[in-house]
């Protein structure tokens, strides 16, 4: 596959950080609702080594590495009789040595787009079984105010709002196992400096699915096995389909460990096993420090 400039790139790109990350990623026991009053600090440390670009299916030579830090503040508290956590995400990090072909793209660095947020439980029952029972939805909204150039191909901003509605479901199977389902919807407004930078690129809506199958092997100690797929999320640059399908299929594994009563650690391992369209995350090392104060 052959890219003679950078137009080109920039139209199959469609926002680099768009192809690492289509809606919020899950850790396991995520939406355990914990008691009213409480706050939580989370710090995500995320590598990702990408290897190959995807348009249609075919592979062409390419390779991409990213380092990304994610800060989040949740407040547990009662809202019209529901449990809900009101919430700010802060990315930030860096997204470099990316080359397509034989075209090198500019490395990045600096805020991502921040996100307000807050979950509600319709189902809060934390006595059934080891993981509780739960049913949640958690409304994300994206503001436009990361890192954004429109003369560079690769910028950790997006110049759009986004709104994610993630639907939760935790349910307890057998003994110490326990299954957790996870659905988005994302949509998306429009990037009015795509492209050459004077063009308007939309998005379709886009969905992501993902599902954890957990263990807790004892109260401080629990590993799950995950999988994840998204799909939709057709764009146009000025009107123009650009006929990329955002399939991608992801597999999961994860280890946690209680450090103390107040302080959680945990490592997970992620690899793309199927991408259409986008960067082929080959290997990712994701890392999660969980404070209750």
């Amino acid at each position: 596959m052959h890219f003679r400039n950078k137009n080109a790139l920039l139209l199959m790109l469609g926002g680099l950080l768009a192809q690492h990350s289509h809606a919020i990623d899950v850790n396991a026991g995520d939406y355990t609702a914990l008691p009213s009053g409480t706050n939580v600090g989370v710090f995500y440390y995320q590598h990702g080594e990408m290897d190959g670009y995807y348009q249609k299916g075919d592979k062409a030579r390419a390779e991409s590495k990213s380092d990304i830090g994610i800060a989040r503040f949740i407040h547990y508290t009662d809202i019209a009789g529901l449990r809900a956590t009101p919430q700010v995400v802060i990315p930030f990090g860096s997204v470099r040595n990316t080359q397509i072909g034989d075209a090198h793209l500019n490395n990045a660095s600096g805020f991502a787009d921040p996100i307000i947020a807050s979950a509600f439980w319709f189902i809060n029952q934390p006595e059934q079984g080891v993981s509780g029972r739960y049913l949640a939805v958690t409304p994300f909204i994206y503001l436009p105010l990361g890192q954004y150039d429109k003369n560079d191909a690769v910028n950790l901003g997006e110049n759009r709002f986004k709104y994610d509605l993630q639907l939760a479901w935790v349910q307890p199977l057998y003994g110490k196992l326990g299954f957790e389902f996870y659905q988005d919807a994302i949509w998306y407004g429009d990037n009015d400096e795509a492209g050459s930078g004077n063009q308007t690129l939309s998005q379709d809506t886009s969905y992501q699915t993902q599902v954890n199958l957990r263990y807790d092997l004892n109260a401080k100690q629990r590993i799950a096995l995950g999988y994840a797929a998204n799909y939709g999320g057709d764009q146009s640059l000025d009107g123009i389909q650009l006929k990329q399908n955002m399939e991608k299929q992801q597999a999961r594994v994860e280890f946690q460990q209680m450090i103390n009563s107040k302080t959680q650690l945990s490592a997970q391992l992620v690899s793309d096993t199927q991408v259409e369209s986008g960067f082929k995350k080959d290997l990712g090392l994701n890392f999660r420090l969980f404070y209750i104060f």
